[in-house]
Order: structure tokens, then sequence, then C-alpha cells
């Protein structure tokens, strides 16, 4: 009975969301056809209602663009230049109807099989859509106010960022190079029957066909790693250590603030052919630790599971062996889903019981998260259960993954390393272990490297024979354009630190609260911090939220009626995107936990400190003249190396 009410809510709840992005769509494409003030572009901003909240929030994560309660409706604000009315207008219009059919569709299926039937996938369609909406108005928007723009899902590149692309190749290149890899390249475009049947149901749609021209239908590549099993069976080779940078195409909804295009770059390193188990393995994992480590993107994180194994979960579960690959497509998308999701889409779409999917979750999850954990700890949790024992396959893999971990810990990476059991990476052709790299610190961009183990990849392009015809392989990729995403906004991050421009902007919500305001500023003034409150006595919070955007300030510090009642603040990291609510008193410990900098000195302890390094430097110089030997001079921290 509850279960019912539940979803009359989720389905009542969608249909006013609906109803408030349609009425938000017809806002915007209305001031789309704003020529601005005195002829400049303007920013448009669109009053939401209150239902449209989860819309609100969705756009908010996904794109950083603010959406922000304010008083009884909400503000969206986009913050990209009206450049070109008319093909802006032209956009919202097709996307509004998109948007109608693919909101409508939960409410309409809801009905026919008991109130909120469908809503999950159906809402799930309306959020993709809307995401691809997002982004088609941020590319649209976002250029030089002509009507030439760059493709969608592809960018240029100005100087100074070649500049840092370079110094990652560079990088990458060096540690491909010390662990004795040559580099080779495939052409850009392979023939279409060497890629189709290698990528999953789900990779096998992102495909770039081109066009028949009354050749031979060919495709453009979508990875390295099948040009790179096509190169091996081709030329004969059974053994190689290879690197191999270049560009790749997915025909997938960019997400442009995600580091998510169409034509992106890749670095591979793989070792093909026979040798002791589970060593190139190890060099492939070192290989790919010593990378994210040399790039300034910060901590990571490698998740790792082994093919056999969850192919052992899926048997022991009762899952039948022509659902293996299919069910997998499900389970890797638990980064991003909830288990809900995720066994609704097994049961409804999939067409496993419900039983066997709760025989899955019993193994793969562990108190509503994903089982994962310290490599050798998990493993010893999973031979002392028994639970593989009676299968070979899944017991071959423990004892696999026994080996490899001995020699991560040998090589000092293993520490980087999570054994997490719902990884399950979608490509069809991994054979053994598999892994994914993600960042430790909250950031939009998803995983920056991948790969795994692929032993009959090479035979497919060898037609059907004996066993010796195959050619084991392992590998990783790197995805550049990921990381070099996140060193765009570390940068970013550094210049506006390193500028004169207060970096915390102080807010209030309501009337009458200038006061507090100026008390806040004079907290974090005393403290070293670089902070700024607008002079105005009726400051709106959106208002003061796209201001902050604009000057390229990172936080936001805010309060209102209730904050002040309790003695709190919130504090809103616009690169990070995240916030928090904290006290009076913990409010300069968490800007400093978050980043903020301080200018701890004053100008005399600065002077006095240029002075004792002078007199440092004489001292030096003179004892440079005497023939002895030269001094230390002290660090800015004072102190020596």
């Amino acid at each position: 009975m509850e279960d019912g009410k539940d979803k009359k809510k989720q389905a009542k709840k969608l249909r006013k969301d609906k109803e408030a992005l349609e009425k938000a769509e017809g806002k915007l494409a209305a001031m789309m056809g704003a020529s601005g003030v005195d002829g400049v572009p303007v920013a448009p901003t669109i009053g939401l209602g209150r239902g449209c909240k989860a819309v609100r929030e969705f756009i908010g994560e996904n794109y950083r663009v603010p959406c922000t309660a304010e008083g009884e409706g909400a503000s969206l604000v986009l913050r990209v230049p009206v450049l070109e009315a008319a093909a802006a207008a032209a956009l919202v219009d097709s996307a509004v109807d998109r948007l109608r059919r693919s909101a409508g569709a939960a409410t309409e299926t809801a009905p026919s099989s008991g109130a909120g039937a469908g809503v999950g996938s159906a809402g799930a369609t309306a959020r993709q859509s809307l995401r691809s909406f997002c982004d088609e108005l941020y590319v649209s928007l976002a250029g030089s106010g002509s009507k030439v723009k760059v493709a969608r899902g592809a960018r240029d590149f100005m100087p100074d960022q070649m500049a840092a692309r370079e110094l990652c190749f560079t990088i990458i290149r060096n540690v491909f190079k010390r662990h004795g890899a040559v580099e080779i390249d495939t052409p850009v475009f392979e023939l279409r029957s060497t890629l189709t049947g290698k990528y999953g149901e789900e990779g096998g749609k992102l495909i770039y066909d081109l066009a028949d021209q009354g050749g031979e239908l060919l495709s453009l590549r979508y990875d390295l790693t099948v040009p790179f099993a096509r190169f091996l069976a081709l030329h004969g080779i059974n053994r190689l250590k290879r690197f191999h940078i270049a560009r790749v195409y997915r025909r997938d909804n960019p997400q442009i603030l995600k580091g998510r295009y169409r034509e992106f770059y890749q670095c591979d390193f793989d070792v093909a052919g026979e040798y002791p188990l589970m060593m190139p393995d190890a060099d492939v994992l070192k290989v790919a630790c010593e990378i994210l480590g040399d790039l300034p993107i910060g901590g990571f994180q490698i998740k790792l599971n082994h093919r056999g194994l969850l192919d052992g979960i899926l048997d022991i579960a009762g899952v039948p062996a022509a659902k293996f690959r299919t069910i997998c497509s499900a389970i890797d998308k638990l980064d991003k889903e909830p288990w809900e999701n995720v066994m609704e889409e097994m049961v409804t779409e999939k067409g496993l019981s419900e039983d066997v999917a709760r025989r899955i979750e019993a193994i793969i999850m562990q108190g509503g998260k994903p089982r994962a954990g310290s490599p050798k700890v998990l493993l010893e949790e999973l031979v002392k259960a028994g639970t593989f024992s009676p299968h070979a396959g899944a017991s071959r893999a423990l004892e696999e993954l026994g080996v490899l971990f001995e020699y991560l810990e040998a090589m000092e990476c293993l520490d980087r390393i999570s054994f997490d059991l719902t990884l399950a990476r979608g490509l069809d052709y991994y054979t053994g272990v598999i892994y994914e790299a993600v960042l430790t610190s909250p950031s939009a961009v998803g995983s920056i490297a991948a790969g795994g183990r692929y032993d009959n990849l090479v035979g497919m392009f060898q037609g059907s024979g004996s066993e010796s015809k195959q050619v084991p392989c392992v590998g990783v990729s790197i995805g550049i354009e990921r990381v070099f995403t996140i060193m765009e906004q570390k940068m970013a991050a550094a210049k506006a630190a390193a500028s004169d421009v207060p970096e915390i902007s102080v807010a209030s919500m309501g009337n009458g609260m200038e006061a507090e305001r100026f008390r806040v500023c004079a907290q974090l003034w005393k403290a070293g911090f670089r902070a700024e409150t607008k002079f105005t006595t009726n400051l709106k919070f959106g208002k003061a939220l796209e201001e902050a955007l604009d000057q390229g300030r990172r936080y936001l510090v805010f309060f209102g009626d209730s904050e002040l009642a309790d003695g709190t603040v919130k504090i809103k990291d616009l690169l990070e995107e995240r916030e928090a609510s904290v006290t009076r008193e913990e409010l300069t410990g968490q800007l400093i936990a978050w980043g903020a900098q301080q200018q701890s000195r004053t100008p005399i302890a600065r002077a006095e400190e240029i002075s004792r390094l002078a007199e440092a430097a004489e001292a030096n110089a003179e004892g440079a003249d005497a023939g002895a030997g030269a001094l230390a001079v002290p660090s800015a921290e004072g102190g020596g190396d």
C-alpha cells in the first residue's frame, strides 16, 4: 500500500517537473529573441517553480549553471551570452519538443501497470534529453558571436592549451618508454567489419560509420585496442609491448564540462604475448600508477575486478550464460546509478528474474553500497567465505588476483588499488583482470583511465583454427581529454588564487543583514582571506551567486534567518561544486581545508623577512670572497631544505 502511494507521489512529482520545465523553456525561447541592452548580449535568467527542483539540481550538478531558490520561486541563471538569437530560438524550439515527448512518456505510461510504473526508465530518458539540450545550448551560445562554430563534441585548442597538452603527452611518453614500449600508429578509419561486434550493446551504438561511396564500408575507430588486435593479426606478431597516442571517435552525447567529447585522444599501453601469470598485468597497472602520479591532477584510485570472478558470480546466482554480457552492462552502471535502478533494468529490460537479481545483490553489494575495499583484505574474506570454491573459473580468478596483488605490493602501488566486485567494464572483449581509475577528490569528471586483459580479441581476426592463433594481451588507456579538463580547472583556480581579486564573496538571503555580512567579512579578513561583500542593502542571493561566478570567485559564504538563529553559515565551493554548513568558529578551518588562500604575513613582518634574507645573502657573498664554504640562505618559510 505504501509502495503504491510512493509511486503516485513520484508520478505526480514528475508531472510537476514536466510542467515547470515546459514553462521554463517557453521563457527561455522568448528571451533568446532579446537583442540585449544597447546591442550588448545579455545572460538570460529564467524563473522556475519549486516543482522543478529536480531539474534545477540536475542542471546545477552537471553543467555548473547555478540554479538557486529565491523567495517563493527559483532562479535559473544561464551564464552564456545570447549571441545568435535566431539560431538559439530554433535550437530551443526543437529541444522543447523532444523534452516534452521524453518527459510526457513517463506520465503517459504510468497508469498502464499501476501508479508510477515506468517513471524510472522514462525519467532517465527525460534526464538524458535534458543533458543533450543543455550541451547543445552550451556549445551554440558560447561561441564567438558569428554563425561559424566548432562541430558539437569537438574543440579548438589555443596555444597555451597546446603547451599544457604537450606537457601531458611528454609525461605519458616518458613513462611508456621507461617501461620499454615502442610506438606504433594505425589508420583513423577501419573496415566496418573490423569494429562491429567488439564493444557490447552500448559501445556498438556509438561507432561513427562513414558514408557508403561505392567502395569498402568504413567506420572511424572507436578506440585503439581493436585496431591494435587487427594490427597484430595482420602482421603475424606474437609478442609486442607497444604504446599508441592518437584520436578516436564516438557518437556519444558530449558533456563538455566533464571532459567527454566525440573526438578525443587516447594514450594506450599494451603488452601482447604469452608470459608468466600476471607479470604483464602488474607492469601495465604500474604504468598507470606512474602516469597518474606524475600528472598534476591530484589523488586517484584504481578500481579493480576480474571478469572470471564476475562471470562466476553471475553463474552462481543463476544468470543464463547467454545473458552474462548484457547483465555485466547493467552492473557497470553502479558507479552512476543506485542498485534499485540497476536491478530494475536487469528485470524489466534484460528479462532477469527478481530472485536471481537479489542473489547477485547479496554477493556484490554490502550495506546498500558496492562491495569494495583493500585488495588483500577483501580477497582473504572471499577465500574464507568459500562462496566461489565450487566454481572453477571464479577460483582461478581469485588465485590470479592473489599473485597480482603480491606483484603490485612489491612495486609499491597496491595502496592505489581498490578491489571492487561491482566493476564490470561494459566492453565484450575483456577476459581477465579489469580496472578503472578515478579521482579521490570530488569531481564532475568520471574515469580517467581504464583497461584490462583481452586474450581472445586477436584470434577474432584470424578466423577459426587452433588455440595457438590466440595472442593474449593486457593494456590500459589514459583518457587524456578528461585529464586535461582537470588540469584546466586547476590552472584556472591557480590563476584566480594568484590574482588580487578576492576569492570569497559574502552574501545573505533577506533584508537588514548588512551588519552580519560585515561581521563575517571581518572574520575572514582577520584570518588573512581575500573576501568581499557587495555594497547594497537588498542583496539578492541569486544575483550574488551570478556575480561571484562572473568575477571568478571560487567560494561563496552565505546565510539567512535560519543560519543566524543557530550561529552557522553555508559555504559553496563553485569550482568543485560542493557545499557545507558550518558554525562561525569552523568557517576559517573549512575554507583552509578546501584550499582557500591566506595572506598570513603583515607588510611589516614581510619586510623584516626580506631584510633577514638580504643579510643572509650578504653573509654568503662575504664567505665566498674569503674562500669559505657558502652558507645556505634560509627559505621563505624560515628553515633549510
